[in-house]
C-alpha cells in the first residue's frame, strides 16, 4: 500500500497489518487509519491550493479546491462504512 510518486508532507505513512486483534479488528483499525490519513492529504492539497493561488493562477486554484471537495465527501461516504463496521 505504498505510493509511487514522491512528496513531502508532516505525517508519517505506517503501512502495517495492525498486529493483534481479530481480522474483524484488524480491517477496522486500517479503515480508521485511512480516514485519518485521507484527512491529512486533504489539508495538504488545501495548502497546495493556496499556494496556486497566490501564484495568481485561479483557475488552477479553483480546480485544485473542487478535488478539496471530492476528498473531503469520498472521506464522508468512509466514516458511514466505518460506522457501519461498528455494528
Amino acid at each position: 500500500m505504498g505510493h509511487d510518486h514522491e512528496h513531502h508532507h508532516e505525517h508519517e505513512h505506517h503501512h502495517h497489518d495492525h498486529e493483534g486483534g481479530t481480522p474483524a479488528e484488524k480491517l477496522h483499525a486500517l479503515m480508521n487509519y485511512m480516514v485519518t490519513h485521507n484527512a491529512d492529504h486533504t489539508h495538504e492539497l488545501e495548502h497546495l491550493a493556496e499556494h496556486v493561488k497566490e501564484s495568481g493562477n485561479t483557475e488552477a486554484y479553483d480546480l485544485t479546491m473542487e478535488a478539496v471537495r471530492f476528498y473531503e465527501q469520498g472521506n464522508e461516504v468512509l466514516k458511514k462504512a466505518l460506522e457501519k463496521m461498528d455494528k
